[in-house]
């Protein structure tokens, strides 16, 4: 038996994807979960203004963030966004540089 299997490769998502945002909202209030994934930093704020009503402004998304006030859990990151074969989009999370450096073993000090 022969099995062909008809997809998309790799090479190709990783060509198709797009910048984007991934953004995953907890609502403790009502215990409802809301995921988004959107490509423009308007769609952005919208979203960020529909959760939270404040004087504060979400501005450049370097690193993942987490907004926690109590009431929802808000998450924000930059992703690559690309479609899926059925139509539907997805994600891959981009890769940071480790912010942490590892602390070399000092040698003892003699007096």
């Amino acid at each position: 038996m022969v099995f062909f299997s008809f997809t998309t490769s790799t090479e190709k998502v990783e060509n198709n994807a797009r910048p984007g945002f991934y953004i995953s909202v907890e609502d403790f209030t009502d215990r409802s979960n809301h995921e988004f994934i959107v490509e423009s930093k308007d769609s952005v704020n919208i979203i960020f203004e529909q959760f939270f009503s404040s004087e504060l402004e979400l501005g450049n998304v370097d690193r993942p963030i987490t907004i926690f006030n109590g009431k929802r859990n808000f998450y924000i990151a930059r992703v690559s966004v690309f479609e899926k074969p059925n139509g539907d989009l997805n994600f891959r999370h981009l890769k940071y540089p480790n912010v942490y450096t590892k602390r070399t073993k000092l040698k003892p000090v003699f007096l």
